[in-house]
């Protein structure tokens, strides 16, 4: 298939580029950043819809956004520029071009709006529950992509709520690259509160996988969770991280009140994209230290790794 990614550029985007060149598909990259692959590159931004060209792709990964929960809490105002805005000149310009699928990155911080403990993609939402300006931006990106095929007839759509992920080309946000810096300079891994607290860890590649296979037709106007297999802690994440580093684990106290976390089930996406997790913590974060090491000491400060 012909393939756009936008946001290809990035952390998830790269990989993703990266996998679907090796299974045979030509890949395009929407993103303001060159892509690391050897690919067309549609430079672009997803704000301004006059610089969205579509025409003979048979789908769109849309990745590009702002994934920086705090930086969007911050500045609300371009988390829905780009988040919401973004989403609809994508979905605008690929009607308009005859695109007729859009596989849409989501976020399982949705989750916190969804009744249950346990939560399944088709749970029900409780609006008043939605306690982030990021989680309520990709839960309005969902609503774009069903509200414009309903109204105007496309693209379809498939939605990916991605769980918290981790591998090689971590940005500098996210906890296991934050726990390999701080091992590496300091020899501490610093966990807040008691180290319960916990996500369904999904490593890179393996939530790329379930994206590709995606692209079969029993996804077509489905929402899929891709997330780990078992809930892991964040002291378990920071044992297997130290296990690469001469660091110890330190314990401070929380800093913010975090609400209780609910378990995400993978069961839709295991079921009918036939996908399961293939990589264990313990080799996921191998990977993550091999990548870590190689890097020079100015790529382990620059600002954005793809």
């Amino acid at each position: 298939m012909k393939c756009v990614v936008t946001g290809g550029a990035g952390y998830i985007g790269t990989c993703l580029v990266m996998k679907l060149l090796d299974r045979g598909h030509d890949v395009a990259v929407l993103d303001l950043r060159k892509p690391a692959a050897d690919v067309e590159w549609l430079r672009a931004d997803i704000r301004d819809p006059d610089s969205l060209r579509f025409k003979g792709y048979d789908a769109v990964f849309h990745l590009a956004a702002l994934a920086d929960a705090r930086r969007s809490a911050d500045d609300p105002r371009f988390c829905h520029e780009t988040n919401v805005l973004g989403t609809l000149n994508v979905v605008r310009a690929m009607r308009r071009d005859g695109v007729g699928r859009i596989l849409l990155a989501s976020s399982a911080w949705v989750a916190a709006a969804q009744a249950g403990d346990a939560v399944e993609e088709h749970g029900l939402f409780d609006l008043g529950s939605i306690n982030t300006t990021y989680g309520a931006s990709k839960l309005i990106q969902e609503i774009v992509c069903y509200s414009h095929r309903a109204e105007t007839g496309g693209p379809d759509c498939t939605i990916f709520r991605y769980g918290t992920s981790y591998g090689e080309g971590m940005w500098n946000g996210l906890v296991v690259r934050a726990f390999m810096a701080s091992a590496e300079s300091r020899g501490v891994v610093t966990v807040m509160g008691d180290g319960t607290q916990y996500r369904e860890f999904l490593y890179l590649g393996d939530m790329c996988d379930a994206q590709i296979l995606a692209l079969g037709e029993v996804a077509r106007n489905k929402v899929y969770n891709l997330v780990g297999d078992r809930p892991i802690t964040v002291e378990e994440l920071a044992r297997e991280v130290v296990k690469h580093f001469p660091a110890k684990i330190e314990h401070v106290p929380q800093q913010r009140p975090e609400p209780p976390p609910k378990r995400i089930l993978n069961d839709l996406a295991k079921r009918e994209l036939g996908w399961t997790p293939r990589t264990t913590l313990a080799d996921g974060i191998a990977k993550c230290a091999a990548w870590w090491r190689s890097l020079s000491p100015a790529g382990k400060q620059a600002p954005y790794w793809i």
